[in-house]
This record gives structure tokens, C-alpha cells and sequence, in this order.
């Protein structure tokens, strides 16, 4: 069985690909269910994270040592039981890409530093992690 995506020239989705979000995405709660999407042509590797209940609600998501950062991630027990992340070899870790709107932020791409998304690859299953931080910043 597989699902059809609204992201151009995808084939269709193995299950296999379809994560879910039990808690949802903060500002998206009723999405819990997403198809992942990865190209790497050599070029660029880029992340698609699609809502299986909405196609529309679509985030692009990248690695974060792709900004020279690294995270060490510390999940409370209500969050490590949500993604069953039992073994830290399974656990990815993305930053959710969005685009400045020119106003009060800067015109282009910018990753929301402060709330990574933690996703058990092996489980299928994720969460944003919203960092408390000293300093007000969130983006990089």
C-alpha cells in the first residue's frame, strides 16, 4: 500500500515513509501524520515534511551540522516515551526552514534553531523540541 503526495515528480509513498507526531507540530497540533521526503543529488540534500491530513502543510526541514550547529538533546520521560527513543543511534535530529517575510525578519531562508524537530527513524515517530534558551534567538 502507498499514498500519493502533493510534492512534484514524487512517486508514490511507501508507509514506510510516513511518520507520525502524536502531540502534532506547535501551531499545527492537528497534523500528526506526515510523509518525509529526501533529495540529495550531490548538490543540495533537502528534507520535505508533508501533512498526510493537508498536502498544503508542507515544511522543509535540513540537517543541522548543514548551519555548523550540534545538538545534545535531552528528553524528558514523557517525551522519550512518546518517540520510544529506547536506542539514541535511531533518533534524527531536523530544523524546520522557513522564509522571511521581509518585515520585521530578514528577506530569505532562515532554520528555527530554538525548536528542532527529534524523530525515531526506527519508530516512525517525532516531535519539536522547543529549547529553552538564555538568549532570545531562534534563528540562524
Amino acid at each position: 500500500m502507498s499514498m500519493q503526495s502533493s510534492v512534484i515528480e514524487q512517486p508514490p509513498i511507501p508507509l514506510e515513509k510516513i511518520f507520525t507526531f502524536p502531540q502534532g507540530i506547535p501551531g499545527f497540533e492537528e497534523y500528526t501524520t506526515f510523509k518525509i521526503f529526501h533529495k540529495d543529488d550531490g548538490k543540495i540534500s533537502a528534507y520535505w515534511l508533508e501533512s498526510c491530513e493537508d498536502p498544503e502543510v508542507t515544511f522543509t526541514l535540513v540537517d543541522p551540522t548543514a548551519y555548523d550547529l550540534n545538538y545534545d538533546i535531552y528528553l524528558d520521560d514523557l517525551e522519550a516515551e512518546t518517540i520510544k527513543a529506547d536506542n539514541p543511534h535511531d533518533i534524527g535530529v531536523f530544523l524546520i526552514l522557513k522564509k522571511g517575510d521581509g518585515n520585521n525578519q530578514k528577506v530569505g531562508l532562515g532554520a528555527n534553531i530554538g525548536g528542532p524537530l527529534v524523530i525515531n527513524v526506527h519508530e516512525q515517530l517525532g516531535l519539536q523540541k522547543v529549547l529553552k534558551h538564555h538568549k532570545n534567538v531562534t534563528e540562524h
